[in-house]
């Protein structure tokens, strides 16, 4: 494969842009873990699991925290544009360093065709006349036009999504609230926590029903690792950066376990409609006669911004292969404004891909690119444990300095992480309804490896030997 020194990528100017602000970041860290799924698949989540999905929110929130604490530490020791993908170069090796960086891409651009496929369901059911692919249609040129503008206006646009969506949770949450303590309604004279446990336990489906929510809840996380990759574009990553991730942790907290305890505090959870979203039920219970209408306004505005984010990751990741010798050297290349505009081209077709399957398989093709993803997801989180630990192994060696942002209780928290990671791959491999998913996935692997050793690649210039 080509490959041209980091140091002076064809046609760049200067360098990528460093206009992201210390809010731009904050809000994209609680953007990607709050997805569209929240809002309408929520009611389903708690009839397969009922109250344990709080432990699995509650567990898949840690894990997510402890990744995010190791990574944030690789990023401030060794800050570098390819985030993960670069640091897997650098501390296991080449090899796995490309397959996690061409893996990540591809598991970003799944998600963005499910998301946009997920704004043309929604528009379609309100609008029956309207085919479900020419709303995918219209959100991806809008993403296309945003992401070839400036960073800041992705980093804008990213802030109000996502400040739409931190609103209506606060909404669901101080009504939830109000319902009960001041028994609002026949809602409010039943309400009690006790219908957290009176009605089959705290794990109504068992220990293996706990398990078997961790796959679905730890896919509602996939995406958070982004900001490994926007902290190249802060102004000040030494700041920013810990912020982001400290409160990724809290957030999660509030407006996942907070909001869905309420749900089930108001509503025996056995007795919600697992087609509806438990938030409809609940706004409209303190007289707001728009519920369903807003949170379908919210879910779609959800999914664009978590396409808007992927776009813009997915880009960024590509530029920094290209500048690592990982792909084509020509994607290195700047505007400009100081945008990878071949990479954020090249990654809104495959976008536009997603436009053609909604147009030839509509019904099919949401399940399929959801199971998939999960396996890329764990993919990544186990790379960032495992070179957290190469790294520790390092600083045990007085090779490298440590800084004082760190991963709590390294290197137990990265073996107890790998093994939950390791279980949940587990129960996701032995799913019937995902087992064709790993076998996508294995060849996807197969199909790298081939790759790689096809181009004759060797290690970038950007890795220093330590």
């Amino acid at each position: 494969m080509e490959r041209v020194s980091a140091a002076s990528p064809p046609h760049a100017g200067d360098q990528i842009s460093h206009s992201l602000k210390n809010r731009h970041l904050q809000l994209m860290a609680l953007g990607g873990a709050i997805g569209a799924g929240f809002f309408l698949g929520s009611g389903a989540a708690i009839g397969q699991t009922g109250p344990a999905l709080l432990i699995a929110y509650l567990i898949a929130g840690g894990m997510i925290y402890l990744v995010m604490r190791a990574l944030g530490e690789l990023t401030l020791a060794h800050p570098s544009p390819g985030s993960f993908a670069a640091y897997t170069v650098r501390f296991i090796g080449p090899l796995a360093g490309f397959m996690t960086g061409w893996m990540y891409w591809l598991a970003f651009l799944l998600v963005g065709i499910a998301e946009i496929t997920g704004i043309g369901l929604l528009l379609h059911r309100w609008y029956p006349g309207i085919p479900q692919w020419l709303p995918a249609l219209c959100a991806t040129v809008m993403l296309y036009a945003i992401n070839m503008r400036t960073v800041k206006s992705f980093g804008e646009s990213e802030y109000w999504l996502s400040m739409i969506k931190v609103v209506t949770i606060v909404a669901i949450l101080l009504s939830g609230l109000a319902i009960l303590v001041f028994k609002i309604g026949d809602v409010g004279a039943q309400a009690h926590v006790a219908n957290l446990w009176q009605h089959g336990g705290i794990l109504p489906k068992g220990f293996s029903g706990l398990l078997a929510a961790l796959p679905v809840v730890i896919f509602s996380f996939g995406g958070t690792e982004v900001i490994g990759l926007a902290a190249a574009e802060t102004d000040r990553p030494e700041y920013t950066l810990p912020r982001a991730i400290n409160g990724v942790f809290f957030r999660i907290m509030l407006f996942y376990v907070g909001s869905l305890a309420i749900v089930m505090i108001l509503h025996p959870w056995n007795s919600l409609d697992p087609k509806e979203s438990p938030f409809v039920s609940v706004l409209k219970q303190t007289g707001f006669v728009w519920a369903a209408g807003t949170v379908t306004f919210v879910a779609i505005s959800a999914f664009f911004s978590s396409s808007n984010t992927i776009l813009y990751g997915s880009s960024r990741l590509l530029h920094a292969m290209a500048l690592s010798g990982a792909a084509p050297a020509r994607f290195q290349a700047l505007n400009r404004r100081k945008i990878p505009y071949l990479s954020v081209t090249l990654s809104g077709a495959v976008l536009m891909l997603g436009v053609v399957l909604n147009y030839l398989m509509p019904d099919k093709i949401f399940g399929y690119l959801l199971s998939t993803v999960v396996w890329i997801v764990l993919w990544v989180w186990a790379s960032i444990m495992l070179c957290h630990l190469s790294y520790c192994r390092r600083l045990a060696k007085g090779s490298i300095s440590r800084g004082s942002f760190r991963l709590p209780g390294a290197p137990y928290t990265n073996w107890a992480i790998l093994f939950l990671i390791a279980l949940v791959a587990l129960l996701v491999a032995t799913n019937g309804q995902t087992r064709v998913t790993f076998i996508i996935i294995l060849l996807w692997s197969g199909i790298l490896v081939a790759a790689y050793y096809a181009k004759g690649s060797r290690q970038p210039t950007m890795v220093e030997n330590d």
